[in-house]
């Protein structure tokens, strides 16, 4: 078994192509097949190096493993389309000489007069026209100074049938297909449709699984392998990704490449299980599976037929619950930057007392920036109280507990003791009990009504920060 994930490297990765990467990762890890990466870079215009290798950084970050590529050869490349045009050069004579192709010199004029005409008739169709030249009328094109296209000759009359393991039996009509097409432009570079099963019959691809977008294409690339007597894959056509407006996945939703998950704060992990569940059921219904997990029960057959929807809070659950799983030394480096970016120095605390913030906090982190909301309860001197906070702290009971606490960190409150028994004592001096209470004493040394219970929270923050929240509360609300 041999699979193949065939990017086009003119942008980022989309989240629909990183699925449809995972997804043949998985399976070829269930099977022990080899997966194969291969670079199809023939929009020479749009196509960059610099794009294929931020697609290669993708999929390494998400953890998709491939066997065969640019980036480490393999007995079958090479691997970046363009660099494989005398390949598709020796079949494209092979299908002239064959009288299964031929040179197609209609303009850009003429073609769109075509189109103009059929516009009445419904769905355009190339008429065929150039078909069958004389040598007299080639050359007269050619002197003119006009470059030829190579056209497929679609044979008459063709059924073709495709048992996809994803949407069981399609059939197609060559008489469907939209007449004689061009595989090869008239700059010589060859098209998708002609050179893609050219190369899944070189690479020995066995099963071909991709986007249902393509499953129109396929028609065309079965007639090729016919005529060239190349094998052809199994395909497995996956359903498309959908916004919650049940249309295709796109910005307007919200983010869609894999490059600004990573930047945003999500864990290669979540992503992976996410996207690889889009579409498909485990046992159980269990939605959180370590990827060998997901491998051992995945099977291509059992991938839903339907479009699946892209659920964003669904996946930062997911992702919050692989925080709080993390090993804590490994989430320490990946949240560090996100403290420093909030405005803290992580190297000027000791890192010990840095990694139990982080256990303390991360329970409340969806993604890793989450961290940037809560770190200054901990890190910051005044942590200066959000605006539920600030109006809380201005009422009556509040300013009671400011003036207490103030009051007790003068006297009986220390370094030692300050965070057993504080509730009790402000307790005793004011009378105020439950939220009126704990609220109030919440808001004051820690700036936020939400967020870890104190009596876990105190001893992180320390005796000498409380002590300034509670002189800078006094200043500022209670004098």
């Amino acid at each position: 078994m041999r699979l193949r994930f065939a990017p086009s490297p003119t942008g980022f990765l989309h989240i629909g192509n990183a699925r449809t990467a995972i997804l043949n990762h998985l399976i070829a890890k269930k099977y022990g097949a080899a997966l194969v990466l291969r670079i199809e870079d023939t929009d020479m215009e749009r196509s960059s190096r610099e794009s294929e290798e931020s697609i290669l950084k993708d999929l390494t970050w998400l953890g998709v493993r491939w066997h065969e590529g640019p980036d480490r050869g393999g007995e079958y490349g090479p691997y970046r389309q363009s660099e494989r045009f005398d390949i598709y050069r020796e079949y494209s004579e092979r299908l002239l000489a064959g009288g299964k192709a031929y040179h197609c010199f209609c303009t850009a004029g003429e073609l769109d007069e075509m189109r103009k005409a059929s516009a009445e008739t419904g769905s355009y169709e190339y008429s065929g026209r150039c078909r069958d030249l004389s040598e007299e009328e080639k050359k007269a094109f050619l002197a003119e100074g006009r470059k030829p296209t190579v056209r497929f000759r679609v044979p008459e009359g063709e059924t073709v049938i495709v048992d996809d393991i994803i949407k069981g039996r399609v059939v197609f009509s060559s008489e469907n297909i939209g007449g004689d097409f061009i595989i090869v432009r008239s700059d010589g570079v060859p098209v998708y449709n002609y050179i893609v099963i050219i190369d899944d019959a070189l690479m020995k691809i066995t099963h071909v699984v991709r986007g249902e977008d393509h499953l129109s294409n396929t028609p065309k690339q079965v007639l090729i392998a016919r005529a060239l007597g190349l094998p052809v894959p199994q395909y497995a056509h996956l359903s498309l990704v959908m916004g919650d407006d049940r249309k295709k996945l796109s910005k307007r939703h919200g983010i869609t490449s894999v490059d600004m998950y990573r930047r945003e704060g999500y864990l290669p992990e979540s992503l992976l299980n996410y996207l690889a569940m889009l579409g498909w059921a485990a046992e159980g219904g269990v939605e959180i599976m370590p990827e060998d997990e997901i491998a051992a029960q995945i099977e291509i057959g059992k991938l839903a037929k339907s479009a699946a929807v892209f659920d964003f809070q669904k996946l930062r659950w997911m992702n919050g619950s692989y925080i709080r799983q993390y090993p804590q030394e490994r989430l320490l480096e990946l949240i560090e930057p996100y403290i420093n970016e909030a405005g803290f120095d992580t190297k000027s605390v000791e890192r010990p007392w840095l990694s139990e913030v982080v256990a303390l906090l991360k329970g409340y982190c969806e993604t890793l920036p989450d961290i940037q909301k809560l770190i200054g309860m901990f890190m910051a001197d005044v942590n200066e109280p959000d605006a539920e906070s600030d109006a809380l702290l201005r009422q009556e009971n509040a300013k009671a507990v400011i003036r207490e606490a103030r009051m007790l960190f003068e006297g009986e409150i220390t370094a030692e003791n300050f965070f057993s028994g504080l509730g009790d004592r402000i307790k005793a001096g004011t009378g105020l009990k439950g939220k009126d209470l704990f609220h109030s004493m919440r808001a004051l040394l820690t700036g936020r009504l939400k967020g870890p219970e104190l009596d876990r929270a105190l001893p992180l923050i320390g005796f000498e920060r409380c002590r300034k929240r509670v002189e800078y509360a006094y200043r500022k609300y209670a004098q």
